[in-house]
């Protein structure tokens, strides 16, 4: 059993007799404070006299009645900080509290009984006051408006009067912002027009209750594609935001109408109420709106519409696969067409059935038309260049959408057969054109895929050979580096038969340079993209720059593409780029 002894020495010089230091020590042994132990203690250090007092001490959780031994030791001088021995144990002072003799202890634990007392007291009133004010509480912020209680809560209810008032300013805030997000969820922020996740929420709603003459317009831009190619992906942001205002302008007199983006190209117009016999009201303004955009812009077509309407038991999926055919079908049509589409597995087959036959006219007859776009030389030492874009002309010479074309000629399995008629085109045509320039072809990332290219090529290419060393086959980056084994092999093939090579859309990162090593291609040419941040990003300028330095090293000529700004110009010219190629240089041209 452990017992603790406290020693209180105390300083008679002391007027206040205030004890100045406390020696405190864990015995093991009780047996040691004997009175003969203590009496050793107080001859060895001089003090003038003892007192033991035995009492209980509570605080210590140990087996057996602890005892708790106080001694008071007083000594005549002033008592310094030192060490006392009591058998093998030694005693540290340090410093305590006021005490003086055993009287003064009583006084001193009456006084603080009486505070222990008090503040119980005092506790239990507090307690009682807070219950009172809560209650008081409860009935203030369930009330419609506070009431004056002044007499009864004083400067408590005007705080609490406060407190309310900022609350309730707090939650109006974050109600407003709650909003303002939902409405951020629920648009595009492109176009400010609501989202396909709005989109396929309101077309739930509709469909959960009897349709009301409920209409669809599915519109699609069709030139997204080529624009972002051309002149950058910021200039294919402009043209969607344009097709969103034609649109939008369209349903100004419908006021229940909603205007939805789905993809990137893809628009949804919905109108409740509205008959599909009343459809070509709508579609012609549209038609004619698109048309005159087109025109303005030189562009082969502005957009697409597929009409449908929504009836009982209709899906989502059955509706948008109804307008989706509506819109093939317009497509294979002219520019910037229409058409409706109202019962499902009919018209689907006969939108698929049409495509079919304007592929395998496209095919059979070569009916196609090339455009080709100049690339500015910046030195004498870089041959003229023009690149070769294929049109597609219907049997009722319309003009067809390039992408979508192609599109459809891949669903329906004849992609390869149409790509490989178009290059056979265009390798005939450029050989009959009284030009000493070379021509860009551009590849599709499919001819990678296709394992007899390669040898088809070679043979066409026999065809002409004096055309050969002036043709410039083309791919994009990032198809080369999907199918890097690939490119590879059709890269040297093309180098045996004295073609040149040009990675396009290149620059998409420091990734880029390995397309050096592994295909060591003639021209490399910047995407638009970077080429469009030119003038207002001075790192994209430092980027562009080591594209040059770099590619100039390795012996392979540079061209920036989506030239539209003389600043643009004037600073590609002092980095050094070898041609420059964009509707500032020169638009696309039919060749004749």
């Amino acid at each position: 059993m452990a017992v603790h002894l406290q020693l209180f020495k105390a300083d008679l010089a002391r007027e206040d007799q205030q004890v100045t230091e406390l020696l405190s020590l864990q015995l093991t042994e009780p047996s040691q404070l004997t009175t003969a132990n203590l009496q050793l203690l107080r001859d060895q250090h001089n003090l003038s006299f003892i007192s033991t007092q035995l009492a209980v001490d509570n605080t210590l959780a140990l087996a057996g009645a602890s005892q708790h031994w106080l001694v008071e030791l007083v000594e005549p001088s002033k008592t310094r900080m030192k060490t006392i021995a009591v058998g093998k144990y030694r005693l540290n002072f340090k410093p305590s509290f006021e005490f003086v003799g055993d009287s003064y202890l009583r006084l001193y634990l009456s006084i603080a009984a009486l505070c222990i007392l008090g503040y119980l007291l005092t506790s239990l009133l507090f307690v009682r006051a807070v219950s009172s004010i809560k209650s008081k509480l409860k009935k203030l912020v369930n009330a419609d408006r506070l009431t004056d209680e002044t007499p009864v809560l004083g400067n408590v209810g005007e705080l609490i009067k406060e407190q309310k008032l900022k609350f309730t300013q707090q939650i109006r805030q974050q109600k407003h912002a709650i909003q303002q997000l939902e409405q951020q969820v629920a648009l595009d922020p492109l176009t400010g027009q609501l989202n396909r996740h709005s989109f396929r929420q309101d077309m739930q709603q509709m469909l959960s209750e009897p349709p009301n003459n409920t209409v669809l317009f599915l519109v699609r831009a069709s030139q997204l594609q080529e624009i972002n190619k051309a002149r950058g992906h910021q200039a294919g942001d402009d043209y969607i935001k344009d097709i969103a205002k034609i649109v939008d302008s369209s349903r100004r007199d419908y006021s229940n109408s909603q205007l939805y983006r789905l993809l990137g190209a893809e628009f949804a117009l919905i109108i409740p109420k509205f008959a599909a016999s009343r459809v070509s009201q709508i579609a012609q303004d549209l038609r004619a709106a698109l048309t005159e955009y087109s025109n303005s812009k030189q562009l082969q077509s502005a957009a697409y519409i597929g009409v449908t309407e929504l009836k009982k038991d209709d899906s989502i999926e059955r509706v948008i696969s109804r307008a989706d055919a509506a819109l093939a079908i317009a497509q294979s049509l002219s520019p910037n067409a229409w058409e409706v589409v109202l019962d499902d597995d009919e018209n689907l087959e006969s939108s698929d059935l049409q495509w079919q036959k304007t592929i395998d006219y496209l095919i059979a007859k070569s009916n196609f038309n090339i455009a080709s776009q100049a690339i500015q030389s910046m030195h004498r030492t870089m041959p003229a260049y023009h690149e070769v874009f294929i049109r597609f002309i219907s049997d009722q010479k319309q003009q067809l959408p390039t992408e979508t074309t192609l599109s459809m000629a891949q669903r329906l399995g004849k992609i390869e057969q149409l790509e490989k008629a178009t290059i056979a085109y265009i390798l005939k045509t450029i050989s009959a054109q009284n030009a000493d320039y070379r021509w860009g072809i551009n590849l599709s990332k499919l001819i990678l895929t296709d394992p007899n290219f390669c040898s088809w090529l070679t043979q066409h290419l026999q065809r002409y050979p004096n055309l050969k060393s002036r043709v410039v086959f083309e791919l994009e980056e990032e198809t080369l580096d999907a199918h890097i084994s690939n490119a590879k092999k059709l890269f040297e093939v093309l180098r045996r038969n004295s073609c040149h090579t040009a990675i396009a859309d290149f620059g998409n990162g420091i990734g880029s340079f390995k397309l050096f090593k592994e295909l060591k291609p003639n021209y490399v040419k910047i995407s638009s993209d970077l080429v469009q941040q030119l003038e207002a990003d001075k790192s994209n300028q430092q980027f562009v720059s080591m594209l040059v330095e770099v590619s100039h090293r390795l012996g392979c000529q540079v061209i920036a593409q989506g030239v539209e700004t003389l600043e643009q110009k004037q600073l590609l010219e002092s980095m050094y780029v070898d041609s420059m190629q964009g509707y500032l240089i020169s638009r696309p041209k039919l060749i004749s």
